[in-house]
């Protein structure tokens, strides 16, 4: 099996938490993207804008056309996906690609309002990677984009493990949209979680003048 590190670039490390690090993707994540992401039980619970099979060109695609996303960015604008990242394991236990995560601004009256998103490869379930990821990157979020005032996620119906992650890192149900999808040939629920500002576990508020 081909390692997921890498071992060909030191890519600048976003967020750095005690299991692991969020970081910008790179094109030497590609082959770890493609791999992880070509998986049924994957695909299953992400939009079908996310391919399916999960071939290396896709992955090559994605990460070319990420755009300028920075560390240094400090506003979002309205209908933007920019901010797409990697979420790894800690250099010090071996750096491995698990998943990713970004967040994209709604439009209109919705501006202040961002979708949270994520996934990590199957084999890396269970083990609270993605409870820090969630619960860390939304408190990143919250504290560089001041005039963010609310994250939401979505759970397509059945998935369980993802409602969970949500709920352990601070979002709250706030209700079910009924047969709002169509997946693989069925008609699902879509779970719509959220979180505002104030109820973010361990953000260091800052003064929002904006």
């Amino acid at each position: 099996m081909a390692s997921d590190n890498n071992t060909t670039t030191t890519p600048p490390i976003l967020l750095t938490l005690p299991k692991i690090i969020i970081r910008p993707l790179q094109p030497s994540d590609a082959p770890a993207l493609a791999r992880q992401g070509n998986d049924p039980e994957i695909s299953k619970n992400m939009r079908d804008t996310f391919p399916n099979p999960y071939l290396l060109q896709n992955a090559e695609f994605f990460i070319a056309n990420l755009g300028s996303a920075t560390t240094s960015t400090t506003v979002l604008r309205p209908g933007d996906v920019l901010l797409h990242y990697a979420i790894c394991l800690a250099p010090s236990a071996g750096g491995a690609f698990l998943g990713t995560m970004g967040l994209k601004p709604l439009r209109d009256v919705e501006a202040r309002t961002v979708e949270f998103g994520y996934w990590i490869g199957r084999e890396h379930w269970g083990r609270g990677y993605g409870t820090e990821a969630v619960g860390g990157f939304s408190r990143w979020a919250f504290e560089t984009f001041p005039e963010v005032l609310r994250l939401e996620a979505t759970v397509h119906e059945g998935n369980g493990a993802s409602e969970a992650v949500l709920r352990k890192a601070g979002f709250q149900k706030e209700g079910v949209r009924r047969k709002a999808i169509w997946k693989n040939g069925k008609a699902l629920d879509l779970v719509l979680f959220g979180m505002l500002r104030e109820e973010c576990p361990g953000l260091e508020e800052k003064v929002n003048e904006v």
